[in-house]
């Protein structure tokens, strides 16, 4: 292992994250821009605005320009969670999912940041549930690489005393040691991330639409990524 490409983590963060993808919310009709993100960012963050306000939802930052996460800790006006959450149960009943049965954690995940700077943002399909993930990894204490976190691509652990060492996102491939962070910084991160979770659960709870028949609480509890 070549140590000297690691980079030692400090002050790190798990910001747990709702994925916004924009043509679940876009007005039928509007067109993403033409060219790549990494040629027209401006064009392509104005169209994940425009398309979000197409919806109802307006006002929310991503967790860092250019992406479609966007924190829980934006949601605490609960008229704008329960836009949300409405078009999240249009969405999945309009693909024939049973709200009460499929229901599932709410896309997104838990993005690693330090000092201000994501590191790290969930992959595809990924969602809330994975802090089971980051909650696992705080004890792993083995060499061999062990998935932390859920859809692609993924990132894994391994322990080499007295650091965890995490990967670049990878798919298809081995992992590739990143950085490393000492397992009680990253358990302070993650009881800061299920905190955070649990309060959006609340904030679900109180902001679950009309017309469900549903425990308000354990639905919280399921969307957020708590339930057992």
């Amino acid at each position: 292992m070549d140590v000297s490409s690691i980079v030692v983590l400090q002050d790190i963060e798990l910001i747990p994250v709702l994925k916004f993808e924009p043509f679940q919310f876009a007005a039928e009709g509007r067109s993403p821009p033409s060219g790549f993100y990494e040629h027209m960012p401006e064009e392509w963050h104005r169209h994940w605005v425009e398309s979000l306000a197409d919806s109802g939802i307006r006002g929310v930052m991503p967790v860092e320009r250019g992406s479609w996460h966007v924190p829980t800790s934006e949601f605490t006006d609960l008229a704008l969670l329960r836009r949300v959450l409405e078009v999240i149960f249009q969405n999945m009943e309009e693909a024939g999912f049973s709200i009460d049965l499929d229901c599932l954690p709410l896309l997104g995940g838990l993005a690693l940041r330090q000092s201000r700077t994501v590191l790290i943002e969930p992959g595809c399909c990924a969602d809330l549930g994975a802090i089971a993930r980051w909650r696992e990894a705080v004890g792993y204490r083995q060499a061999e690489w062990q998935d932390a976190s859920s859809g692609h691509p993924s990132v894994s652990v391994r322990y080499d005393a007295p650091r965890l060492i995490i990967s670049s996102p990878h798919q298809g491939e081995p992992p590739t040691a990143r950085w490393a962070v000492h397992p009680d910084q990253l358990q302070v991160a993650v009881v800061a991330a299920e905190f955070e979770l649990d309060r959006f659960a609340s904030q679900v709870a109180a902001a679950m639409p009309s017309g469900f028949e549903l425990d308000p609480h354990l639905m919280g509890q399921k969307l957020a990524g708590l339930a057992k």
